[in-house]
């Protein structure tokens, strides 16, 4: 599978999906292009990034991409990322504007922590509305590679941009999981889920256009997970009812996958300590998850 991808059969391309970012400046280190390390330059601020190869506390022979960011020639902060055991470590290192709200842009390190399907660490470097004061901001991880912020409505503005990943394996296997997408905003020392913005409404609705082929099939395969994922996107569009008749129609009645769900932790053998929910349905499970991930109300609307 590809690093940057999300899914592997029937994938919704999210830098396709959003249109070309705007300009920020960008450095990949890998094997792959034969870059181990790198600098980058924006105004007052300079990053000087490179993999570096370390034994970790387990005496395990590793490579670690740092980062270190300096304004006017003074370090203000260093992000360090994943560690990589073997394989093609990768990490991609961005001065990007990703929070107006101060008067620098921020760095960006995201890199790959290695394993199936996982994952995309991703750690921003940003000041305060001072610009004296730097601190460091996490998100994720996420399923699949190292990735830079992108400008999903070209206006200058960067946000991480990923779907969301609470649907992969939810319903279904991960090949069968469709999810919408999602958007993260940097807000101070947060980032914010704005996914449901009115702005982002015709990427939702260019993602339901690359599911309608699903409908067309006679023997689509698995189902619910595919369901799922398109009920939601339906709700971020306003059009959750007709999503859900759609869904109605079409269910797999026999797939017990995500009937069962732990309100707690689990132990290492996998038993529920919390409190353990049976649902009688697939449609009566999905209510349930969309309205604790937010996308319809407790009362069922929009």
């Amino acid at each position: 599978m590809s690093k940057r991808a999300r899914f592997i059969a029937g994938v919704i391309g999210l830098g396709a999906l959003c249109g070309s970012p705007a300009v920020a400046q960008v450095l990949k280190m890998d094997y792959q292009n034969n870059l181990m390390s790198g600098s980058l330059r924006s105004g007052a601020i300079e990053v000087n990034a490179q993999q570096k190869r370390r034994i970790n506390e387990e005496g395990s022979n590793v490579l670690q991409p740092v980062a270190v960011v300096r304004v006017n020639g003074i370090e203000v902060g260093r992000l360090v990322g994943a560690e990589k055991l073997g394989g093609w470590p990768a990490a991609v290192v961005q001065i990007a504007e990703m929070d107006p709200g101060n008067p620098y842009p921020e760095v960006l390190l995201s890199s790959f922590t290695g394993g199936m399907h996982c994952c995309n660490q991703i750690q921003v470097l940003t000041s305060d509305r001072s610009g004296e004061i730097w601190r460091e901001v996490t998100l994720g991880p996420f399923d699949g590679g190292d990735s830079p912020a992108e400008d999903p409505l070209r206006n200058g503005h960067f946000l991480v941009v990923d779907v969301d990943n609470r649907f992969l394996y939810r319903f279904d296997g991960y090949a069968f999981s469709r999810a919408p997408a999602r958007f993260w905003e940097l807000q101070g020392d947060a980032f914010v889920d704005v996914s449901h913005r009115p702005d982002f409404k015709p990427i939702h609705r260019r993602n339901l256009q690359r599911m309608a082929d699903w409908f067309q099939q006679k023997r689509p395969g698995s189902q619910n997970g595919f369901l799922a994922g398109y009920v939601a996107n339906k709700a971020l569009v306003g059009e959750l009812y007709d999503g859900w008749d759609r869904m109605i129609q079409r269910y797999d009645t026999s797939s017990t996958w995500g009937l069962q769900e732990c309100k707690g932790n689990t132990d290492d053998n996998g038993k529920c300590l919390g409190r353990e929910i049976v649902y009688s349905s697939f449609p009566e499970a999905l209510r349930a998850f969309l309205i604790d991930t937010g996308y319809i109300k407790p009362s069922g609307e929009q």
